[in-house]
């Protein structure tokens, strides 16, 4: 699957496409496969949008940013499934409203991927906060769930302080950004 073109990858979908990203940061040695995630714009009952604060280093390099809920999917999982299952496991919270956004395309050169973030808005109550269930690399990467007021959450997704962060928090802007232009 080497030299793929995301500027003309096609994907039978029934939602909008609402951007592509390519990895400029890092060198470029083909992609060998595509991810397809679930992602959530989580607001909750006091208008602020959450966010996973992540912070540790990996191949990636040194990372320090905000990062949207979300995770890829499972076997015999949909979507809606997958997103359900992903801010339960790393928020602790159970989803009152879900409304399909559209997907964001991006490349990651470090990993050979492409990934195809599909956003939901997602609307949470944290008064009902549960357990958290994060894999192992989730607690050591998660430091905190972040909740922020929209112009402050826009602030925050464009200051990127390394190439991950910059790969991960363009994504999550432009799907913020999506959301607050549809309302």
């Amino acid at each position: 699957m080497n030299d793929i073109d995301i500027n003309t990858l096609q994907f039978d979908i029934d939602w909008p496409i609402i951007g592509r990203f390519k990895d400029e940061l890092f060198p470029y040695n083909g992609y060998d496969h595509i991810r397809y995630t679930a992602r959530a714009i989580i607001e909750n009952e006091n208008n602020e949008f959450g966010f996973l604060h992540l912070v540790g280093e990996d191949f990636f390099g040194v990372r320090d940013h905000l990062e949207s809920c979300g995770g890829g999917l499972e076997e015999n999982e949909d979507l809606v499934d997958t997103i359900i299952r992903e801010v339960k496991e790393e928020m602790g919270l159970s989803i009152k409203h879900l409304k399909l956004l559209g997907s964001i395309i991006d490349t990651y050169n470090l990993i050979n991927r492409i990934t195809l973030s599909t956003f939901f808005y997602c609307n949470v109550d944290t008064t009902k906060q549960d357990k958290l269930n994060r894999t192992y690399e989730e607690q050591i990467l998660i430091k905190e769930i972040v909740w922020l007021k929209k112009e402050d959450a826009i602030k925050r997704l464009k200051e990127a302080k390394s190439n991950v962060d910059i790969l991960v928090q363009r994504r999550d802007l432009l799907a913020l950004e999506y959301y607050l232009n549809k309302q």
